[in-house]
């Protein structure tokens, strides 16, 4: 009995030392020793000391003090964005991540079920092959925590764990699809607004370690190189092993080939399959509709091409940013849909307009199809979508009126039709939807009063409605009484926006507040003083006056500033700082009555446009430093030269524009350090000299134009280099020699202008390559010999272009002004914005040869032509009646002969034409434009005594 109670008295102060010390000693060193291989820099495991190790940060044990959990995640991991110019950037001043590499001591835990260790940086080294010795654990997460290497056998013998994240890989906002120009608010969408970054460099290069993991449910792969791997057929086959298997996550693996469905077909359970940003280059496999459980696929931005099978199934289906991918939107929806709640196809061929049937499909969510040239108005049965949260068709060309049964959507929070054809007045309608948080109808041709119920909507946050053809005066006090609107944009709507003396409520505090072109007058608005929220601020396009307060520059977030357009006066502050939001952080001032030299301290400011002002004195030295990317300073009165420093060693200039000042002197040699030039102006100063051979450097240009100088030497060599380049003017100034014949390299080339030079030799022939080209200006030089023959070879002018693309969207995302002076007789037009059904050829004030060539007929799109004052002879071809598109032809002062052809009857376009000065006979043909023609009192059409004429 004696013995019984000391074995009992035992027990129990062996339990209690146990109590006192918390946990069992080897496995609280063991915490100790993976403590010491870290850096902890937020002292996230400042509560790791003394005995009881179960009571630690993110420490849990079992009932008999065995550790069994540990869950270090980073609790505040850092967030980044992609910004409209590529940057990546942290939304997050500080992160908690821990540092350093993994203890072995670690791996002595064998009783460890949970371990997390995500979010944090072991700074690129291995997954430890030690995990293979916790054959306990249920849940494994190592994701985005900068590991490193190739998986091996890390994972082997965990055959009861449950969860495996090591994805690499975090998914971001990405705006850099996303694009404006200095000159307009006009944006538009070209791509996926998430992207993903990379937070590790993982690789496998197969998948045989899975058939270890039989009892796994969920998987997380993202990030993990599988390039090598999916190089087999049968790469996926080991998937199959994992019957269990509910959750999939391949995100941008680096994936390449057909998606392979066998292995899939074992999964029954499977209900979230997610393989996004991967080349699968292959149609969707109708297969994985067997697949009864799965409610979730995204294959967004993963090369898909063919059809979308029918999945009755699926809950969300995203496949957007798949531009093979076809959708016919009325063969899709003519099957029931019954559990779909979010679609999105934007960026995919879709086949037709949104069919009626859309509206059976009440389950649905959520409705994207952004960017899709999707035509006709959107039908009513979509308000049967009474469940409906989101609706986002962006850039499209859907038209017709918003109908008033949209209020009928009560559940929609997001409205976005940004960018389209609709018409007729703003529905008063859209005030019955109180779930309303964001309405978006910017680019469109509603008219008619913006409804005072606007304000009554409690949840809106977002508004925009500018470009629009509204009409009426709003009162922005009466607007934002009772909103807590973030962004504002009412720009080129047509209203006129009343700014009260009356204060705006102390809680109206937009981070957006787009206002150009709303009929502003007076002096900068005091109320924008206490907009501490403010990051994006355009006034553009209005009637303001005064000098611009330096209180503005003082705002805390305040990154893109928009005062083009007005008449502010004054010189410049001192001292110019902006602050990092989403876009380049954007200083415009253009085109203001703002005067004074250039002394400012710009700070970080990326893109600066002070165009057209009355700015006096020498560029300062100091303008380059830093990050700036865009810099228009022409249009004012700058003197001196062109400061080396423009061009440093670590420049990110793209846009440099100095035209149209007095600047003389050559071009620096540090050009050479501005490597990352797409559009270069000089035009209209007084620079002299040759170019430097430096310029070759700047390889990327895709707009060059140096006209208007007094440069020397003969046409550039390293022209040659610019593969990209698209627009091309050395005209006017003294440039002399032949032109060279590697013109016909530059592939991309539309615009060509080298008027008024001492240009001579012959065209060459290589000019028929450019089958890009839309405009060639030559004139005004000595050219001689014959017009090339053929001219074929102009695939562009070949067709009387139908849209309007703007040449200057494509030479650059952040500049739309391509500027052409276009010379016809007794003409002149300066083409602010060049599109591409203004064409033409001037070859006028030459010595040109021979007859004008047959092959001139080819050009049936071609817009002008003009060879005035050179030594043609022959008749006119035939030919020049198939030119369907000239609005302008002047052949004037040549020595042309025969008779006019019958066949230019058929130039409807026509509106300029001079004949004079030639041998010509014959009568103008007859036919309705003609007739028509000859009875209107038309001053250019010229007739004189050196043109015999017949005229009924």
């Amino acid at each position: 009995m004696k013995l019984h109670f000391l074995v009992l008295f035992l027990i129990c102060l062996l339990c209690a030392l146990v109590i006192t010390n918390g946990c069992h000693d080897d496995e609280r060193q063991a915490l100790l020793s993976f403590k010491s291989h870290l850096t902890d820099p937020s002292d996230l495991l400042a509560s790791w000391h003394g005995q009881n190790c179960c009571n630690w940060y993110g420490v849990r044990c079992s009932d008999s003090l065995h550790v069994t959990s540990l869950h270090l995640r980073n609790p505040e991991p850092s967030d980044f964005f992609i910004t409209m110019n590529s940057e990546l950037l942290s939304t997050t001043n500080s992160s908690k991540a821990l540092h350093g590499t993994i203890s072995p001591a670690l791996f002595t835990l064998k009783y460890l079920q949970h371990l997390d260790l995500s979010y944090n940086n072991f700074t690129f080294s291995r997954i430890p092959t030690g995990l293979a010795n916790l054959k306990n654990l249920r849940y494994l997460n190592l994701s985005n925590a900068m590991f490193s290497g190739s998986i091996t056998t890390q994972f082997s013998n965990l055959t009861s764990l449950i969860w495996l994240d090591i994805s690499c890989v975090y998914a971001v906002t990405d705006l850099s699809s996303i694009h404006y120009n200095l000159s307009s608010s006009l944006e538009f969408y070209t791509g996926s607004l998430y992207a993903y970054i990379d937070l590790g460099n993982i690789s496998s290069t197969n998948l045989y370690w899975l058939y270890g993991l039989p009892s796994l449910m969920k998987l997380d792969l993202s990030g993990v190189d599988l390039s090598k791997a999916s190089e087999s057929t049968e790469w996926l086959q080991p998937l199959s092993s994992l019957a269990n298997l509910t959750f999939l996550r391949l995100s941008k693996c680096t994936i390449h080939g057909k998606i392979p469905a066998t292995p899939f077909l074992n999964l029954t359970y499977l209900n979230y399959l997610k393989m996004d940003f991967n080349t699968f280059s292959s149609p969707i496999p109708s297969q994985l509709a067997n697949l009864t459980s799965l409610e979730f696929l995204d294959l967004t931005h993963s090369s898909i091409h063919g059809q979308i099978p029918y999945f009755s199934q699926l809950k969300t289906l995203f496949v957007g940013n798949n531009p093979e991918l076809i959708v016919d939107l009325k063969l899709m929806f003519a099957t029931h849909w019954s559990w779909l709640e979010r679609l999105d196809i934007s960026s995919t061929k879709v086949i037709g307009p949104i069919p009626p049937s859309l509206g059976n499909t009440t389950s649905l969510l959520q409705f994207t199809a952004d960017d899709c040239a999707i035509s006709g108005p959107i039908p009513s049965t979509i308000t049967n979508l009474s469940n409906l949260e989101s609706l986002s068709l962006n850039f499209n060309k859907l038209s017709g009126h918003l109908s008033s049964s949209i209020s009928n959507l009560k559940n929609l929070y997001s409205l976005s039709l940004m960018q389209n054809s609709f018409d007729g007045e703003f529905p008063d309608s859209i005030c019955n939807m109180p779930s309303l948080q964001n309405l978006a109808l910017l680019g469109n041709s509603l008219t008619g009063r913006l409804p005072d119920c606007i304000t009554q909507l409690p949840n809106l946050l977002g508004f925009q409605v500018s470009i629009n053809k509204m009409n009426g005066t709003i009162s922005l006090t009466h607007l934002f009484q009772n909103s807590s609107f973030d962004r504002i944009s009412l720009g080129s709507s047509g209203l006129t926006v009343k700014i009260d003396q009356q204060p705006l409520p102390s809680k109206f505090q937009p981070q957006v507040l787009e206002l150009s072109e709303c009929h502003l007058e007076g002096t900068f608005p005091d109320f924008i003083s206490n907009l501490s929220q403010l990051t994006f601020l355009s006034l553009a396009y209005n009637s303001l006056t005064g000098p611009i307060p330096l209180w503005l520059f003082k705002l805390p977030k305040l990154g893109y500033l928009d005062l083009s357009f007005n008449k502010f006066s004054g010189v410049l502050p001192p001292s110019i700082r902006l602050r990092t939001y989403y876009g380049p952080r954007t200083l415009d001032l253009s085109n203001n009555h703002l005067q004074g030299s250039i002394d400012v301290l710009f700070g970080n400011v990326e893109a600066i446009d002070l165009s057209s002002n009355n700015l006096s004195g020498h560029i300062p030295l100091n303008i380059g430093v830093g990050n700036i990317s865009y810099l228009s300073l022409s249009g004012n009165k700058l003197l001196g030269s062109i400061p080396p420093s423009l061009c440093h060693a670590n420049s990110m200039l793209e846009l440099l524009d100095l035209s149209n000042n007095f600047l003389s002197g050559r071009i620096p040699s540090s050009i050479k350090h501005c490597a990352s030039l797409k559009f270069l102006s000089l035009s209209g100063n007084n620079l002299s000299g040759n170019f430097p051979d430096e310029l070759e450097a700047a390889n990327n240009l895709s707009y060059f134009d140096i006209s208007e100088n007094s440069f020397t030497g003969h046409f550039p060599n390293f022209i040659g280099k610019f593969r990209n380049l698209m627009v091309l003017n050395l005209g006017n100034n003294q440039l002399e020699g032949e032109i060279p014949r590697f013109i016909g390299d530059l592939q991309e080339l539309k615009i060509i202008g080298l008027r008024s030079n001492f240009f001579n030799y012959s065209i060459p022939q290589e000019i028929n390559l450019l089958k890009r080209l839309q405009y060639i200006d030559f004139s005004n030089n000595r050219l001689s010999g014959p017009i090339p023959p053929k001219l074929d070879g102009l695939e562009i002018l070949k067709a009387r272009p139908t849209d309007g693309n703007i040449v200057g969207y494509v030479i650059s995302d952040i500049f739309a002004g391509v500027k052409l002076n276009i010379q016809t007789k007794n003409v002149s037009l300066s083409i602010e914005i060049v599109r591409t059904f203004i064409s033409g050829i001037d070859l006028s004030h030459n010595m040109l040869t021979g007859g004008i060539p047959t092959g001139i007929g080819d050009l049936k799109g071609l817009a002008m032509l003009n060879l005035t004052h050179n030594h043609l002879s022959g008749k006119i071809p035939d030919s020049i009646g198939s030119m369907h598109g000239l609005e302008s032809l002047d052949l004037s002062f040549n020595h042309l002969s025969g008779k006019i052809p019958i066949a230019m009857s058929s130039l409807d376009f026509l509106s300029v034409l001079n004949l004079s000065y030639n041998n010509l006979t014959g009568r103008i043909p007859t036919g309705p434009h003609f007739d028509t023609l000859k009875r209107m009192d038309w001053p250019l059409l010229e007739i004189d005594t050196y043109m015999v004429l017949q005229m009924e």
